[in-house]
């Protein structure tokens, strides 16, 4: 569906989530009041800058760290036909992403899937005894471009703008992979079990912009998820949280650059995601070294490789940079399923992706320093706040 100027729904639902995240950020202090916040301001950074933290932007430059993103708005849909035992799917989403620095990036993401579903069942009457073990394997190729813009007036142009599929990005990025999940149920006898065994997977791609090219491996597993039911009785029981991690290595014109090692999951408090990245900087001589066991691996990368990069990870902990974040997410997406069996199975899921995040906590170590709270982000972070 498409208005006067040509925009789709989902393109100028982003916009309106680039809006909202711009004035969310834009108080502006005037009169008196204005001389007040400047004085408090003033007070808050000496006492920053007496207890070592990060205090301003030029501290963060200083120390290697990039501005941090402080609110991130995604909107999107995707729709998956099931034929038979044929999988095919598409998603289409964009992010409005504002920085501590006042900058924009607007990215938008595709994916394309194909794959399968296989399933076994066991019916027994007059038991009313069920039985069923089900399964999918999807391949995912997803590829995206992203625009960086130093303010919200800027991105507003471009996503209004008739032509913005004509502006060079400042990022081109695409990924292959694949997804594996799997169901079992039983009942019987108004008793049901149900068990949504953990969703696995993985992927590899390729970031470029900048003088600059990422190659990243990408894996999560979702979290067991079991439920049981009888008439006036319920039971949930939710397994590990699900978990995200990231290897990306960048290289430059001068060769490699960096290695860095990401990872996502789950706050202490609920709706909280905590992301933690750590980087190793490999144009340094003693990095490099340390390094090239794991560069000089071919994928697949053996088991054995582990090792190393735990290794790694400890020394960029130790020598490196590491930053972690905070978010509160608002998850409004939504999902519609509908399914049929007329000599063959026939299902359509439809999604409307709805997310909103906002930093509440952000810190750093730097150099094997102590945790050093990021100030210069524009929020406090709380000691409490930032266990995973």
């Amino acid at each position: 569906m498409r208005d006067q100027s040509g925009q789709t729904t989902a393109e100028y639902a982003a916009l309106l989530a680039l809006v909202g995240a711009a004035l969310a950020g834009a108080g502006v202090a005037v009169g008196l009041g204005g001389v007040a916040t400047a004085v408090a301001d003033g007070v808050r950074t000496g006492i920053c800058i007496v207890a070592g933290d990060v205090c301003r932007a030029s501290d963060a430059a200083a120390a290697g760290l990039s501005p941090c993103t402080v609110a991130e708005h995604t909107r999107g849909e995707g729709l998956t036909f099931t034929v038979a035992s044929l999988r095919l799917g598409a998603d289409d989403g964009w992010t409005a992403a504002r920085r501590s620095d006042g900058s924009m990036l607007i990215t938008r993401a595709q994916t394309r899937k194909v794959g399968g579903s296989v399933g076994i069942g066991i019916e027994a009457s007059p038991l009313g005894l069920e039985v069923g073990v089900g399964g999918k394997f999807d391949y995912v190729l997803g590829s995206g471009r992203a625009w960086e813009f130093p303010d919200a007036a800027a991105a507003v142009r471009f996503l209004r703008s008739e032509d913005r599929d004509d502006v060079e990005p400042t990022w081109r990025f695409g990924d292959a992979g694949a997804v594996l999940s799997g169901a079992a149920d039983a009942g019987g006898g108004g008793f049901e079990l149900t068990v949504l065994e953990s969703t696995a997977a993985a992927s590899a791609g390729v970031r470029a912009g900048r003088g600059m090219t990422t190659y990243y491996l990408r894996t999560r597993v979702d979290a067991l998820d079991a439920g049981a039911s009888m008439p006036g009785v319920g039971l949930r029981i939710e397994g590990a949280p699900d978990r995200a991690a990231i290897v990306e290595l960048t290289r430059d014109a001068a060769g490699l650059r960096e290695l860095a090692f990401r990872t996502a999951g789950p706050g202490v408090r609920g709706g909280q995601v905590v992301e933690t990245v750590a980087r190793l900087d490999l144009r340094d001589p003693a990095n490099r070294a340390a390094a090239e066991p794991l560069l000089t691996q071919r994928l697949p990368w053996p088991p054995a490789v582990t090792r190393e990069l735990r290794a790694l990870v400890r020394r960029a902990v130790s020598v490196g940079v590491v930053e972690r974040a905070v978010y509160d997410v608002r998850d409004g997406s939504d999902q519609l399923k509908l399914a049929a069996k007329l000599g063959l199975a026939l299902g359509v899921d439809g999604r409307e992706v709805d997310i909103d995040r906002r930093l509440v906590a952000a810190s750093a170590w730097t150099n094997g320093s102590r945790e050093r709270q990021r100030a210069d982000c524009g929020v406090a972070a709380a000691g409490a706040e930032l266990g995973s």
